[in-house]
C-alpha cells in the first residue's frame, strides 16, 4: 500500500545540490516510492546544474548561487540570497505542481524559520531536518571558543531555537542531536524523531576492485566528503607526508574524493610537500567511479578533528566505509565510536602523529583490518542502514499528517 499516495512534498535543502546530497535525494526517494509526488528545491552545483528536470519521477528545482568564500559576511550574503530565492521558487513549485501538504528543509543554515511560519499560515506541515548543529559549527569552522563567540554565535542560537518551536516535526540524525534539541526547546520530546545517516546498500555496495587504480603503489587510502576547514582533510595531507618524509613509506597512494572551501589550501599543501605522486584529487564525481577506488582501498580515512560540532555528528562517510567492508582511522569521536564502534581505530584527538601511526597499524597487522571491515559491514547491514532508517521516516511523516 502507497502511504502517502495524493500528498505531495517539498524537500528544501540550501548547502548541497540534488541529487548530490545523498541523504537529501535518499529521503525524496523514500517519499516517493511511499506513493508521494515529491518536489525538491536546491541549488546549482557541478553536474547538478539544470535549473529544473525529473529524476526518477521526482522533480528538481534548482537556484544558481554563489557560495560563500568561507569568510563570515561570505556566508551571510550566501544565505539572504539563498533565502530570497528559496522563497521564489517555493511559489514556482506550489503553481506547477500543486499544492504541497509537507515542506521538509534540510540544514545547514538554520534560515527556513520564517518559511515555517509562513507554512503554518498557508496549513502546510514543516519539518526541521537537523542535519548540523549550526552554532557549533561557526565555532568549529573559525576555531573560536563560546565565550568569545560574540554577537553571530547568539543569532545563530536563536535561529536554531526557532526553528524548534516554529516547526510541526524535528529530525536528527543521532541521539546527542535529539538531546541537544529536547534541551533547547523541551517541547521537542513528543514531536523529535531519529533518522540516521546510513548508506542504500542495495545501491551503495562493494564493486571489483581496479588494481591500476593504485598506480604500483602496494596500497590505496581513501576518503570521501566536503573538503572544509572543519572536516580535517589536512590531518591526511599531514599524515601523507609524515609517512613519506619521516616514517620513509612510499608505498602507497591516496585518493581524495570530493570538494569544498578548504580545497585550494589542500592542493596548494601537497605541491609544497611535493606529494603529487601520493595524493590524487578527484574533485565530485559520480558513485560508480567512488565505488570504484572505496572497493579498491585497503583502508579508509576520517579525518574529522575534535571540536564540538564533530564530536556531535553522523559522518556519512563512515556509514559507507563500514559498509563496503574497509577498516578505519579515525579521531576518537564520541558519535564516530557510537557508529563504528569496532569497525575502526581511534586515536588521540588532532595529533597528525598519531593518526599517521593509526594507518601504519592498520598495515602492519592486516588480520585485525579484515576483523574491523567484517564487523563494519555487518554492523551497517543489521543497524544502520538507510533501508533501516526509511522506517523512522515514515513514521514522521505519518505523525505529522495525522496531527
Amino acid at each position: 500500500m502507497k502511504e502517502f499516495a495524493g500528498n505531495h512534498f517539498l524537500l528544501i535543502v540550501e548547502n548541497n545540490s540534488v541529487p548530490f546530497d545523498k541523504r537529501v535525494w535518499r529521503e525524496a526517494v523514500a517519499l516517493k516510492d511511499g506513493g508521494a509526488t515529491v518536489s525538491v528545491i536546491a541549488p546549482m552545483e557541478g553536474i547538478d546544474s539544470k535549473s529544473f528536470e525529473v529524476i526518477d519521477f521526482i522533480n528538481v528545482f534548482r537556484y544558481n548561487l554563489k557560495f560563500s568564500d568561507g569568510s563570515k559576511s561570505g556566508y551571510i550574503l550566501e544565505y539572504f540570497l539563498a533565502s530570497l530565492k528559496i522563497f521564489l521558487l517555493f511559489h514556482k513549485v506550489w503553481i506547477s505542481k500543486g499544492k504541497f501538504q509537507v515542506v521538509h528543509v534540510a540544514n545547514p543554515p538554520d534560515i527556513f524559520w520564517p518559511l515555517a511560519i509562513y507554512c503554518k499560515l498557508l496549513n502546510i506541515k514543516f519539518i526541521f531536518d537537523e542535519h548540523d548543529l549550526t552554532p557549533e559549527t561557526l565555532l568549529s569552522r573559525f576555531e573560536i571558543a563560546e565565550n568569545e563567540s560574540g554577537m553571530l554565535f547568539k543569532i545563530l542560537k536563536t535561529f536554531q531555537y526557532l526553528s524548534y518551536k516554529y516547526s510541526d516535526a524535528v529530525i536528527s540524525t543521532n541521539e546527542t542531536y535529539k538531546k541537544k534539541a529536547i534541551d533547547k526547546f523541551p517541547q521537542n520530546r513528543k514531536k523529535i524523531f531519529i533518522v540516521r545517516n546510513g548508506p542504500d546498500t542495495r545501491r551503495f555496495k562493494l564493486v571489483l576492485p581496479n588494481i591500476s587504480l593504485k598506480k604500483g603503489k602496494k596500497y590505496l587510502f581513501a576518503y570521501i566528503g566536503i573538503m572544509a576547514v572543519q572536516d580535517g582533510v589536512d590531518y591526511i595531507v599531514n599524515a601523507t607526508n609524515l609517512l613519506v618524509s619521516k616514517k620513509n613509506f612510499k608505498d602507497f597512494i591516496v585518493y581524495l574524493i570530493g570538494s569544498g572551501s578548504d580545497l585550494d589550501r589542500l592542493k596548494k599543501m601537497t605541491q609544497e610537500y611535493k606529494l603529487e605522486e601520493y595524493i590524487q584529487f578527484t574533485g565530485r564525481i559520480p558513485d560508480e567511479p567512488a565505488l570504484e577506488i572505496l572497493s579498491t582501498a585497503d583502508i579508509c580515512l576520517s579525518p574529522d578533528p575534535y571540536n564540538p560540532l564533530n564530536d556531535s555528528s553522523t559522518m556519512n562517510k563512515v556509514m559507507e566505509f563500514m559498509s563496503l567492508g574497509k577498516p578505519i582511522v579515525s579521531f576518537d569521536l564520541k558519535e564516530a565510536r557510537y557508529s563504528a564502534q569496532d569497525a575502526a581505530i581511534y586515536v588521540r584527538n588532532n595529533d597528525i602523529n598519531a593518526f599517521t601511526e593509526g594507518i601504519l597499524e592498520l598495515i602492519k597487522n592486516t588480520e585485525k583490518a579484515n576483523m574491523m571491515g567484517v564487523f563494519g559491514k555487518e554492523r551497517v547491514e543489521k543497524e544502520l542502514s538507510w533501508q533501516k532508517q526509511i522506517i523512522n521516516l515514515v513514521n514522521t511523516y505519518k505523525f505529522i499528517l495525522s496531527k
